[in-house]
């Protein structure tokens, strides 16, 4: 069986670390790249997670840097919904691996390029790194096969009455991608959080014995505590795998095609993924997620954990 290649674009953070578990421990996926951005929390703290993580789970890919700021506005973190570091201050193991010489949209294109039109790019942070690629290599559309994005809302946001944070944080970098012609596959907080896990649940899984357990016990430590408890409401949601899970069992999500646009403009929702259901079909430029399946999503992860058993 032919593994679909993909390259992972990224700024772990906590849903992003489950993602890239769940990309390597995918036996349909071949990962290409992991591509980092700043986001969650600043540049060198999400490369560092990233390189980091990559090693501990001996990834056989590359590992690129890309953007440290957004394309336009200043820089601004989820560092209070994280941790300082991304990871609710738990530590990985330094690395024994390096970050690969080239910057993320090289790779991106490279790697696009290589695979001849059969890449997907599974989006999960703001799409900087994305929206420089497409600038810089006008081929680059011949050669992605679509981008699985995890971003924006049909409904209310994360960070802003109406603006989920990815979005939010490069609007500028979002509203190239929408408009780039691509086929787009949008999960946005309005199905991600239809995946929440509970406290119970999450503590399953960090109770199977593997090569993750601690890593999953420390974020589980994180997440649950009084603090995050109060902003959280006593549930963890993995938004970034949820997109992820996609591609492997589309039952996860049902889609509906969409006109989507960003924001750019007010003061007050400025980042806001527009969605238009009712557009004409040739208007549509989306394929938005509109419902999730958890047990699917659930299933998921714990074939995911269970996948690192110790050896």
């Amino acid at each position: 069986m032919n593994k679909i290649p993909i390259i992972l674009d990224c700024d772990p953070g906590l849903d992003d670390a489950y993602a890239i578990m769940l990309a390597n421990s995918a036996k349909t996926l071949e990962v290409r790249g992991v591509t980092v951005v700043a986001g969650n929390v600043e540049f060198y703290h999400t490369a560092r997670n990233a390189v980091d993580l990559a090693s501990m789970l001996h990834m056989k890919t590359r590992v690129a840097k890309g953007a440290e700021a957004p394309l336009i506005i200043n820089l601004q973190t989820a560092a209070h919904i994280h941790g300082g570091n991304g990871l609710g201050g738990y530590l990985l193991p330094k690395a024994n691996i390096d970050f690969d010489l080239d910057k993320a949209w090289d790779v991106i294109h490279q790697e696009a390029v290589k695979c001849a039109g059969d890449l997907i790019l599974v989006a999960t942070g703001p799409l900087t790194n994305v929206a420089i690629a497409l600038l810089k290599y006008p081929d680059l559309k011949r050669n992605i096969k679509k981008i699985v994005m995890m971003g924006g809302s049909t409904t209310t946001g994360n960070h802003s009455p109406y603006a989920e944070f990815n979005i939010w944080a490069d609007p500028h970098a979002a509203e190239i991608v929408f408009k780039s012609g691509l086929p787009l596959i949008m999960f946005g907080l309005n199905v991600t959080h239809q995946c929440a896990l509970s406290e119970a649940e999450m503590t399953e899984l960090g109770e199977i014995d593997s090569e993750i357990q601690a890593l999953i016990q420390g974020l589980n430590k994180h997440v649950f505590g009084e603090d995050q408890v109060r902003t959280r409401g006593g549930t963890l949601t993995l938004h970034d795998a949820v997109a992820l899970a996609y591609l492997l069992d589309e039952n996860i999500a049902k889609l509906r095609p969409a006109q989507v646009v960003c924001e750019l403009n007010s003061p007050f929702s400025c980042g806001q993924t527009v969605v238009d259901f009712n557009c004409l079909p040739e208007e549509a430029n989306v394929k938005v997620a509109v419902e999730a399946n958890k047990q699917v999503f659930k299933g998921i992860l714990t074939t995911m954990v269970k996948s690192y058993k110790i050896k």
